[in-house]
């Protein structure tokens, strides 16, 4: 039997989890949003599970929305991707394109869990944007186990917490500076 050339690992459904979150941008006061968990102090991303039938788009956007209380949107940016063109006219190769206006995940990230190679959680990433015009949700009382606060884009990257988180927020920044400036 043949193997794969490239660097394959596989994952039946029991091995693995989706999420979906977003890095959320006050676009008006050029701020980002963050998680302050309190018992462990730590600064975090708004992410959480897809469910069952649920597309990723609207999983990212109800997490976000369940965590932080605030109504947000896609954010479309301009970016590259290696995803076809929505309609191909022709073949194309496997490239990175740059595409305008875009709402596709910008970034994916694949966690190993509790140190077990045969268990993953594979959480895609989004850029939304706050809907300012809309009120903000009041989370329940259990949910102050963390609170949501705002920092500049020169602040947020020195408050997160883990080193991959700033780095996410270090490409949406790029993105969204290119995309609206």
């Amino acid at each position: 039997m043949a193997s794969s050339q490239f660097k394959t690992e596989q994952y039946t459904s029991e091995q693995f989890v989706e999420s979906a979150g977003a890095i959320l941008f006050h676009l008006s006061t050029q701020k980002i949003c963050v998680l302050h968990l309190h018992k462990h102090n730590e600064y975090v991303l708004a992410k959480g599970r897809r469910n069952c039938g649920e597309h990723r788009q609207e999983s990212a956007l109800r997490e976000v929305l369940e965590e932080t209380g605030y109504q947000c949107s896609l954010l479309p940016v301009t970016m590259l991707s290696r995803a076809p063109p929505a309609i191909e006219t022709a073949p194309s190769r496997d490239k990175p394109r740059l595409y305008k206006d875009c709402t596709e995940p910008f970034a994916v990230q694949i966690r190993h869990l509790n140190g077990n190679d045969d268990n993953v959680k594979i959480i895609w990433w989004y850029l939304a944007k706050v809907e300012e015009d809309k009120p903000v949700i009041q989370r329940s009382p259990e949910e102050e186990i963390f609170s949501v606060e705002f920092y500049g884009y020169d602040q947020v990257i020195d408050k997160l917490t883990y080193e991959l988180d700033r780095k996410i927020v270090k490409k949406a920044i790029e993105c969204v500076k290119s995309s609206y400036s």
